[in-house]
């Protein structure tokens, strides 16, 4: 068998085991969107919304963003050096401990003047939204895919038995579904714990220093990068909550959680991509190859999405939830570009050049929050979402350029320029349709992307 069947195969191995872990932990998670709108008021999806968004935010500044960097060297180890992997974990945890030690102390002394509430949930979250990303990446870099994809599925599928349980039987509304993540994750966590058999990995003889600088110096400039990546997805909800009020934060909830679809479908393709990459599995001439491919899927299924999306979203969410698909499309242009940005600063990571990933950001955060402001009075969710598009497009068109020279030649830009221009006209035609002519214009885009992906159907139905 030669090298690149080799690659090929290994990669569609990797790809189905990912699918059955993000495609169904994400489409299980989806499930809840229909739950949450017909048992929750907007006052209370927006509630939430806030609440997760501010751990959200909290999380890359309590944890140190360590499992980044948890992840990128035990990729690169023997997995039979145990010594090294001891190492890895050890500075691992250790840097959590200090990180998580210096929020419990300033929590600690915030509570004492400022009382809030769901303080308890918020404090027990924080730890778990911190450790579970941390030991999962650590399962990902010993190469344990499978017990990686299994245990997202497994989180997600509590996450739902706990709602249901919480809200449905007990009418716990808001702290129904607070609950239902702690538990859910408490278990997440506790499963790898087991599976990873962690105290036989953890001993402060293995402290490292020039080790934990090094971590340190590839994960502490992503700190910014993911602050600024929240900025763009999630800072805008709080100029809603100030300008619009929480109903509108609200609806901007669930408009934000159907591009949830675009994410499953990436995470199967760009995870076990950064894998074979980060590995040297796959060469430069390779990663050029399938990322022509997976830009040109991507805009595909971007434009049937939105030419979709008043269709579907009239079947899925309560009628007091319907008018949540006019804001969907610029979100999943955002969400696509985002993807497609995060593929190529694999470049960055492959060099440990984190720097230029936080930088180009931190430019398409302040462009996005600029533009919220600016546009929120004037044009109301319409505005908060072309803000979200053209923070994370300008993250796109940033390292493009800077990357230009590596990249393939032949990403034509001028094709997706004009893609990105028909994608935007079928938007703004959309809100002059009545349902049944938009109907028939989703027909007409489906044949259209049909027949522009004919060749690459063909390919497949070949195999």
């Amino acid at each position: 068998m030669n090298s690149a069947s080799s690659i090929g195969n290994k990669l569609f191995k990797e790809t189905v085991i990912y699918s059955i872990g993000s495609f169904g932990s994400k489409i299980l998670s989806f499930l809840l969107l229909p739950f949450y709108t017909f048992l929750l008021t907007k006052k209370d999806l927006g509630e939430y919304d806030i609440f997760i968004t501010t751990i959200t935010l909290f999380v890359p500044l309590v944890s140190l963003q360590i499992s980044d960097a948890a992840y990128r060297w035990l990729i690169e180890i023997d997995i039979d050096n145990k010594c090294l992997k001891k190492q890895i974990i050890t500075n691992t945890l250790f840097l959590f401990g200090i990180g998580f030690l210096l929020f419990s102390v300033s929590f600690l002394i915030y509570s004492e003047f400022e009382d809030f509430k769901y303080k308890t949930y918020f404090f027990f979250l924080m730890f778990l939204n911190c450790l579970l990303p941390i030991l999962q990446n650590i399962l990902r870099g010993e190469g344990q895919t499978e017990k990686f994809a299994l245990n997202g599925l497994f989180t997600t599928f509590l996450v739902i038995i706990f709602n249901v349980i919480f809200i449905y039987f007990l009418h716990l509304k808001v702290e129904g579904i607070l609950l239902a993540n702690v538990v859910a994750y408490t278990l997440g966590c506790l499963v790898i714990l087991i599976q990873i058999n962690i105290f036989k990995y953890f001993s402060f003889k293995s402290l490292d220093k020039k080790l934990l600088k090094e971590m340190c110096y590839y994960s502490l400039p992503l700190i910014p990068n993911l602050i600024s990546w929240w900025v763009i997805g999630s800072a805008s909800k709080f100029v809603i909550l100030h300008y619009l009020g929480a109903e509108a934060n609200g609806i901007y909830a669930i408009s934000s959680r159907f591009p949830s679809i675009i994410v499953i479908i990436n995470s199967i393709f760009v995870l076990p991509i950064q894998d074979a990459f980060l590995k040297k599995d796959i060469k430069i001439e390779d990663f050029n190859k399938l990322l022509v491919y997976f830009v040109k899927i991507e805009f595909s299924m971007i434009i049937l999405l939105i030419a979709g999306a008043p269709i579907y979203t009239k079947y899925i969410v309560d009628l007091a939830f319907y008018e949540s698909w006019k804001f969907m499309p610029f979100l999943y242009l955002g969400v696509g570009f985002n993807t497609i940005a995060a593929l190529i600063s694999l470049i960055y990571q492959k060099s440990r050049a984190t720097v230029k990933i936080t930088v180009t950001t931190i430019i398409g955060g302040i462009v996005s929050i600029g533009l919220c402001v600016l546009l929120v009075n004037e044009y109301g969710l319409y505005g908060i979402s072309i803000s979200y598009f053209f923070g994370f497009f300008v993250i796109f068109l940033l390292r493009y350029i800077d990357l230009k020279k590596v990249l393939v030649q032949e990403i034509k830009i001028f094709n997706y320029i004009f893609a990105l221009i028909s994608i935007i006209a079928v938007i703004f035609l959309m809100d002059f349709l009545t349902f049944l002519y938009q109907l028939v214009l989703f027909v007409i885009v489906f044949l259209l992307t049909v027949y522009s992906n004919k060749g690459l159907i063909f390919k497949l139905l070949k195999k």
